[in-house]
């Protein structure tokens, strides 16, 4: 591996360290996150995936996290977003309370990546200049 390449593979690591903690966080956060620790059962909601085109939940967002599938913290917002997007269009009308309650994830999330910014910041450049 040249000195290049595992620069970009440590760096790589900080982001999914950073991001990692971050996931964590929110999957701990169970008064929150409770429903969207995995994915929607077909048990649970069997015409979820019918309205439904791009189901995401935390535990999917944490397996990204350690393959190290995240660029940058947009990509992994992205994914957060996803499961607040879903959540209304799914229940929106249906179960009221659950949108709410995805709409605080988001939030949560946008919290811990302001407060981890500085070290966001430091690896995604360090990731654009590998």
């Amino acid at each position: 591996m040249s000195k290049h390449s595992c620069l970009a593979a440590c760096l790589h690591v900080g982001l999914a360290n950073i991001l990692e903690q971050i996931v964590e966080t929110l999957r701990e956060n169970t008064e929150v996150s409770f429903l969207f620790l995995k994915p929607v059962s077909k048990k649970e909601a069997p015409d979820y995936l019918n309205i439904v085109k791009h189901p995401m939940d935390l535990s999917t967002i944490r397996d990204k996290v350690r393959r190290m599938e995240y660029k940058d913290r947009e990509d992994f917002r992205h994914d957060v977003w996803q499961i607040a997007y879903n959540a209304h269009i799914y229940n929106d009308g249906r179960n009221p309370g659950i949108p709410p309650l995805a709409d605080q994830l988001l939030e949560l999330c946008d919290y811990l990546m302001h407060e981890y910014a500085h070290s966001l910041d430091e690896a995604e450049a360090g990731i654009g200049e590998a």
